[in-house]
């Protein structure tokens, strides 16, 4: 229930541009689906990174890529129902977090837990426009709490060593999420 009124705040929020909303709650879930996604504006648990850890997530993300290209080339070439949908679920988070996983060098669910955070930092900052990526929202009809929310810092739940190694390394991660996002959210 919380996950659903979460999505609609967010829906709410966003205007008419919704899609963002189902997207944004989407990607941050490990499944691609919104249960057990954090409430609008209620960050997910942080984890601790590090210089090895963002290093190893750009691998991973760069993986997660080329499979996204992989499977909407397949799409685009599908000749049946069938192989346009296995093509589409190829895209999947938890189709492609594996993949990304073993070109970081990372279990699975330390590179989900890097992922996340890091995901979880850039979403804020392009929404806030602080970076230059996809995602917008329309704070026109938000709630003063809403946005409130909005505004808040997207580094607050990092610490320290953590924010200080993500800021340090912006400029080489924040141009493949962007890209990514476009291809996931956006589709390509």
């Amino acid at each position: 229930m919380r996950d659903g009124i979460a999505l609609l705040i967010l829906t709410a929020a966003c205007g008419s541009d919704s899609n963002t909303a189902d997207r944004a709650a989407a990607e941050s879930s490990p499944s691609g689906s919104t249960a057990g996604a954090p409430a609008a504006g209620e960050p997910a648990a942080a984890t601790e990174l590090t210089a090895a850890d963002l290093d190893a997530y750009a691998r991973g993300l760069a993986r997660e890529t080329e499979l996204v290209r992989a499977a909407q080339e397949r799409g685009r070439t599908a000749t049946t129902p069938q192989a346009r949908g296995e093509a589409q679920q190829a895209q999947w988070e938890d189709q492609t977090i594996p993949e990304g996983a073993k070109a970081a060098g990372l279990s699975p669910e330390r590179y989900r837990a890097v992922r996340t955070t890091v995901h979880d930092t850039f979403r804020w900052l392009d929404f806030q426009g602080k970076i230059d990526g996809p995602m917008q929202l329309d704070t026109a009809n938000a709630t003063p709490d809403m946005k409130q929310q909005f505004t808040r810092d997207p580094f607050a739940e990092l610490s320290p060593p953590s924010r200080a190694a993500l800021q340090a390394m912006m400029d080489r991660l924040v141009p493949p999420w962007i890209e990514y996002v476009k291809l996931t959210a956006v589709a390509g």
